[in-house]
């Protein structure tokens, strides 16, 4: 939003995981609550460790290394339905209704009159602390913190309803509303940069691919609408963005998530380092280090090490080398 509406009040901007098209974002949840109504439909937390191993083995090598990360979700194509149950019930499978809750959660919100849907969660950040447990399923259907989040957007913000159900809501309808009431004052979606350009300001997006609260291909799509608007070569000039394998909501997760966030440290240059060096010296970033500590604490020391890539390329492991440290990998497009 700053780089939008305020363009000369930051000469750098670190933005991570941006819920800057908040309207679809939280409209987007009534597309899963519908397949709730159906009693068998909620999946309990006890399931996300089968679902993460299915994931896992169908997605995980993709890349050529097995190492419980998926470097790019986009590539995944896992399939809820090969993990039905045989015949009733069991932790390790699902019923049919709950086959379709994650196939929606995965499916996100579809187009519709004219608007573009909103991306689903991507497959491979099930598990963890900061994972589909809290954020998404919770202790019972609709019981998630990012439930509650678009619930109370919409009944206290959107609608002046305490009693507004999303179990009652479609997409296109919550959309609609959420748009007249508040998208001027919340989202910021305007590709053209153009003032932030020419006041020499440098523009770095990074977002976890395993976040839970707001799907990763949202900041793809923003970023790819920047390109469009002002030229793949303009844009270039600006702005980067950097995706993350294995990152949770701005931090955390399976994968290396210390990536000069937060004041956190990393074992090599990180974003913030980067952009500091793009708006200070004019030098333009290119692959930062990723990091990932035992037990997530720096002072533990570190478990491993990865290069992440100015999007589109990705890391590609080179064919020898440890695959825990970073130079055994190189940034190449898919």
């Amino acid at each position: 939003m700053e780089a939008q509406r305020f363009p000369n009040d930051f000469d750098g901007i670190l933005a991570g995981a941006p819920a800057n098209y908040w309207t679809a974002l939280v409209a987007s949840g009534t597309e899963s609550m519908q397949v709730l109504r159906h009693p068998d439909a909620y999946i309990s937390s006890l399931k996300l460790p089968a679902i993460s191993a299915a994931v896992l083995a169908s997605c995980d090598a993709q890349d050529g290394v097995k190492d419980g990360i998926i470097n790019d979700p986009t590539r995944c194509h896992f399939d809820p339905a090969s993990m039905q149950c045989k015949e009733g019930d069991a932790l390790t499978c699902l019923t049919a209704p709950q086959v379709t809750f994650l196939k929606a959660l995965y499916a996100g919100a579809p187009a519709s009159g004219g608007k573009p849907g909103f991306p689903g969660h991507e497959p491979g950040g099930e598990l963890g602390p900061g994972g589909w447990a809290s954020w998404i399923l919770g202790e019972g259907p609709a019981s998630g913190s990012g439930t509650a989040y678009f619930e109370n957007y919409f009944r206290y913000m959107v609608y002046d309803d305490p009693t507004w159900s999303p179990f009652g809501a479609t997409f296109d309808s919550a959309l609609h509303a959420a748009d007249e009431k508040t998208a001027r004052a919340l989202n910021a979606t305007d590709p053209d940069l153009k003032a932030f350009e020419a006041h020499g300001g440098k523009l770095i997006l990074y977002h976890g691919w395993s976040d839970p609260a707001i799907p990763p291909r949202n900041t793809i799509n923003y970023y790819n609408s920047v390109q469009q608007k002002m030229g793949g070569e303009a844009a270039g000039q600006f702005t980067r963005l950097y995706m993350v394998p294995g990152m949770q909501h701005c931090l955390g997760g399976p994968g290396p998530s210390a990536i000069g966030q937060f004041g956190i440290p990393t074992s090599g240059k990180g974003v913030f380092e980067a952009l500091e060096q793009w708006v200070e010296q004019g030098k333009a970033p290119d692959q930062i280090v990723a990091t990932k500590y035992k037990g997530d604490n720096p002072r533990a020391g570190v478990a491993m090490t990865r290069p992440l890539c100015p999007y589109p390329q990705v890391a590609k492991y080179k064919g020898s080398g440890s695959t825990d440290e970073a130079q055994s990998f190189t940034c190449a497009l898919q």
